[in-house]
C-alpha cells in the first residue's frame, strides 16, 4: 500500500493500463465537485465494515472476474480515481451494494477503511 506514484505509474504502464499524468496522482477525495462547481451532497464516505456482501458472492466474483478486481485493487492502492459505488441502506443496519460489487471487493483487498458511495433509497 505504500507504493510511490512513480512505482504505480510504472506498474500501470507495464500492464498496458496507463492513464494520463493528470489523473494518475489524484486521491480518492470526499469533496469532489460537480460540473457546475457545487458540492455533491449525495456522496458520502461509508465504513467498509458496514457494507454487506455474502462470502459466496465474493467467492463467485473472485473466481469469475479476478483479473478485473486485481486491477481495481491496484488502482485503489495507487490512489487513482475510481467510480464511486452505489449503496442502499439495510433495514437492520449496514448497506447493500446496488452497483460496484467488484469495486467493494477490491477496496477491501486494498485495505481501505472507507469507500466513497452514493446512497439510494
Amino acid at each position: 500500500m505504500g507504493k510511490s506514484i512513480r512505482e504505480c505509474r510504472k506498474a500501470n504502464f507495464d500492464n498496458g493500463s496507463h492513464r494520463s499524468a493528470a489523473t494518475s496522482h489524484r486521491r480518492h477525495a470526499p469533496d469532489r465537485h460537480s460540473g457546475e462547481g457545487a458540492f455533491r451532497d449525495d456522496v458520502v464516505l461509508v465504513d467498509m465494515a458496514e457494507v454487506v456482501m455474502t462470502e459466496s458472492t465474493i467467492a463467485k466474483l473472485l473466481a469469475r472476474d479476478g483479473a478485473q478486481i486485481e486491477q481495481l485493487r491496484r488502482s485503489y492502492e495507487c490512489g487513482e480515481e475510481v467510480v464511486r459505488v452505489v449503496l442502499r441502506p439495510r433495514f437492520d443496519g449496514g448497506y447493500n451494494v446496488e452497483d460496484g460489487r467488484h469495486r467493494v471487493i477490491a477496496a477491501k483487498q486494498a485495505g481501505m477503511s472507507f469507500i466513497e458511495a452514493k446512497l439510494v433509497g
